[in-house]
């Protein structure tokens, strides 16, 4: 008597075709995850930056006539401190965030890898003596 050792043929191909059915199932769901996380990962890195900005303008550390912050862009992280009196601060923040590294840091996603955050320090409302930001992604 001979006995049967391994698989057929058939059963082979029945095999591969189950695993290729489920990578075809799990594939664009784990591509779905992962754009996900680098959207979050590109607006947290804004955020951050913004609540930088947002210590030295609401201790007083700047000047009214400051025009562009902070840009994040595909160059890296920018600064334009222009009338800012302690610029110490947001370079520390963001070295927190970012690693020592921090000015290579630039958006990752597919949603903003072409375009740059920008923060502005923009005078204050009449009856107010504080300035107020402005954010926004651009192409």
């Amino acid at each position: 008597m001979r006995k049967d050792r391994g698989f057929s043929l058939i059963e082979f191909v029945v095999v591969v075709a189950i695993i290729v059915a489920l990578a075809g199932i799990i594939a664009p769901v784990y591509v779905h995850f992962v754009e996900k996380s680098r959207i979050q990962k590109d607006l947290s890195a804004a955020g951050e930056i913004y609540r930088a900005a947002e210590i030295v303008v609401y201790t007083g550390e700047y000047e009214i006539g400051a025009q562009v912050f902070v840009t994040f862009n595909q160059n890296g992280i920018r600064l334009n401190l222009d009338g800012i009196e302690n610029s110490d601060e947001i370079e520390k923040i963001l070295q927190e965030h970012f690693g020592e590294q921090y000015r290579t840091a630039v958006p990752v996603s597919r949603k903003y890898k072409d375009k740059t955050y920008t923060i502005t320090i923009l005078p204050p409302e009449e009856g107010s003596c504080i300035p107020r930001l402005s954010d926004g992604w651009s192409s």
